[in-house]
């Protein structure tokens, strides 16, 4: 069930995009700028996302950008910094102009971590299709027209029922982690973002009801209708 991913692995995934982004920037200067589309998923704990995502990954062909892959680059000043320097000028005044705004609108709260990991969230938006889990990118991209704000949930007990299953657990140690982690994602969204501006989403599915399947389908008519995707 977990989305850690190996140091070396992450390392390659980054410096490969940022040869990707530089070289479509520099193709860019000489046609018209490509309007990219994404996806922010907020998930609650042990909802079936280790079947959902990597099938919608799969249908949509968008890298997915998870909580370590993020932090991994938010955390290293030099691969922050190159992420940044893949937009050119204009779309670097743009971005700042987007973190500005939501500082002022109340959306972020001004501190280090956050604003990197809304430049981040800008810079992959701007740069690529992507899929990005949590890490508030549901509030940090909600007044973005070019994608889908989406939340994966399920009853408490079927989620406790599903780490049971996945990590070999027993019934007492499963609710602890999924009661945890509920608590950690819940102090991460006050720490860094104000409740009371908490937006909408587009689309929720209650994952002990709706499968897999059905929800990648879902998600691709939405985005097909919203003309966010061919």
């Amino acid at each position: 069930m977990s989305n850690a991913i190996p140091e070396s692995i992450a390392e390659q995934i980054i410096a490969e995009k940022i040869r990707e982004w530089n070289d479509n920037r520099k193709r860019a200067k000489k046609s018209q700028t490509e309007v990219h589309h994404f996806l922010a998923i907020a998930r609650d704990f042990g909802c079936r996302e280790e079947a959902i995502i990597p099938q919608l990954e799969g249908a949509l062909g968008w890298r997915v950008y998870g909580k370590d892959l993020i932090n991994h680059i938010a955390e290293r000043e030099e691969l922050n910094r190159n992420f940044l320097e893949t937009l050119d000028e204009k779309k670097q005044t743009q971005m700042e102009n987007w973190v500005n705004y939501l500082i002022t609108s109340g959306a972020i709260l001004q501190k280090d971590y956050v604003l990197r990991i809304t430049r981040l969230m800008e810079a992959i938006v701007i740069n690529e299709n992507a899929i990005l889990l949590g890490r508030g990118a549901n509030f940090i991209l909600n007044e973005r027209k070019e994608g889908l704000r989406i939340k994966l949930t399920a009853p408490l007990d079927d989620r406790i029922k599903n780490i049971m299953e996945v990590r070999s657990l027993p019934l007492k140690e499963a609710e602890q982690i999924v009661k945890e982690k509920d608590k950690e994602r819940e102090a991460f969204i006050s720490a860094y973002f104000k409740a009371a501006t908490a937006p909408e989403f587009d689309l929720a599915f209650n994952t002990s009801v709706i499968d897999a399947d059905m929800i990648c389908e879902m998600i691709k008519f939405a985005l097909k209708k919203k003309g966010l995707t061919s």
